[in-house]
């Protein structure tokens, strides 16, 4: 992945986002995503700064995944 691919566009429009859909069977729904395929990104807005919480192939259990990355976090 390249600078251009997939963060640059957070910068200007980080509200963009879609929610990830494994997330509110969790109770979660603070971090958004975007999709460059195959990969997912899933990151958090906290005031004006965005921070990225992971960058994974969409293609594996993200359920699985996402539960034990965002709940370590």
């Amino acid at each position: 992945m390249t600078h251009g691919q997939g963060a640059n566009p957070l910068s200007s429009f980080p509200e963009r986002g879609s929610h990830p859909k494994e997330l509110p069977a969790l109770g979660i729904r603070e971090y958004r995503q975007t999709c460059f395929k195959p990969y997912r990104m899933v990151y958090r807005l906290v005031e004006k700064r965005v921070y990225v919480y992971l960058i994974a192939d969409g293609r594996r259990d993200m359920q699985s995944l996402l539960a034990r990355r965002l709940f370590r976090a």
